[in-house]
């Protein structure tokens, strides 16, 4: 049984697994070779306990037993008695590997070895991990992790069904919703989702067919509008076999299919216009910092999930 938690990085997503565990009143230790970080990461408590009270988020406990939840260590030794270790640190393969076999050397028997990654491969990443090879797993959240519930699982071919089922009912437990990847394949399922909308949306700018402003209001007041309350299968469903049939035979040999660099994005990176933390990308972010909007987001976040929540219970509630 999982009662206590390491995470390893107190960056954005490090703090948000962190944090979703802690309101939760899972005993949460948040490590950093940062001293900077982890006072960063201190902070950010107050701020997001606020916040979610804010919004309505039925936190159960108080902000001083929230607290008590977490603690924060620069020592990566004072995890080697976990029982659930989710390593968040950059992408960067070697560091990974290292660390790793670090935790492999020093964990006790029973500790369970996760990476958050996004974008590299479990087996790459486990390599020189041998104590726990059965006891490795992939746990992809999504940012912000706190919010978002998604966490996407991925087993190794040496992983025990034990060890998969106790982590799943670990993250449901503390209300995260996962799904289960059945192949290690680059990108996992909901990125790949993601860059295949990407890409085609690009296209479109590009060859001129939508303005960008249009581009964001067909997707959000129309596919995304659907998105908030189904599945893309039951999408599907319900506008009819048959006719989407007729629609992946007349259209799919003429969307974007090929790699290709998008000046849109190109550009704006090589003039340092990268997003929200520049105050401009394809939109422009004046009169408040990075935090700052990022803090209006995850506002907007919290109430859809609460009516996500809301909507769930009350099917279930029919159901019974």
């Amino acid at each position: 049984m999982i009662n206590q938690l390491g995470v390893i990085g107190a960056g954005t997503m490090g703090f948000g697994i962190a944090f979703q565990f802690a309101i939760n009143g899972v005993q949460t230790t948040l490590t950093d070779i940062s001293e900077e970080m982890l006072e960063t990461a201190k902070g950010k408590f107050h701020i997001y306990l606020d916040l979610f009270r804010a919004e309505g988020y039925d936190i159960r406990y108080s902000d001083q037993e929230v607290l008590s939840h977490i603690s924060f260590t620069t020592n990566i030794n004072d995890l080697a008695d976990v029982d659930l270790i989710i390593e968040s640190v950059s992408e960067n393969l070697t560091l990974k590997q290292k660390l790793f076999k670090q935790l492999d050397d020093i964990c006790a028997e029973h500790t369970i070895l996760a990476s958050n990654t996004s974008s590299l491969k479990l087996s790459d990443i486990t390599v020189d991990v041998k104590k726990h090879k059965d006891r490795t797993i992939l746990t992809h959240f999504f940012n912000p992790a706190h919010i978002v519930p998604l966490v996407e699982l991925l087993r190794s071919n040496e992983t025990s069904d034990h060890v998969f089922n106790e982590v799943k009912d670990f993250l449901e437990s503390n209300n995260k919703v996962t799904i289960e990847v059945k192949k290690e394949i680059d990108g996992l399922v909901a990125n790949r989702i993601q860059v295949a909308i990407v890409r085609e949306a690009l296209a479109l700018i590009e060859d001129g067919v939508v303005s960008e402003e249009d581009l964001d209001t067909a997707i959000f007041q129309g596919p995304g509008f659907r998105f908030s309350s189904s599945g893309l299968l039951k999408i599907l469903d319900f506008g009819g076999l048959d006719i989407w049939k007729a629609v992946l035979d007349g259209l799919q040999s003429k969307i974007e299919s090929n790699v290709r660099e998008f000046k849109a994005i190109e550009e704006r990176v090589e003039s340092g216009a990268i997003g929200v933390k520049a105050g401009k990308g394809f939109y422009e972010y004046p009169g408040k910092s990075f935090d700052g909007y990022v803090k209006e987001r995850d506002s907007q976040l919290i109430k859809h999930l609460l009516n996500t929540q809301s909507e769930l219970k009350a099917k279930e509630e029919v159901n019974l």
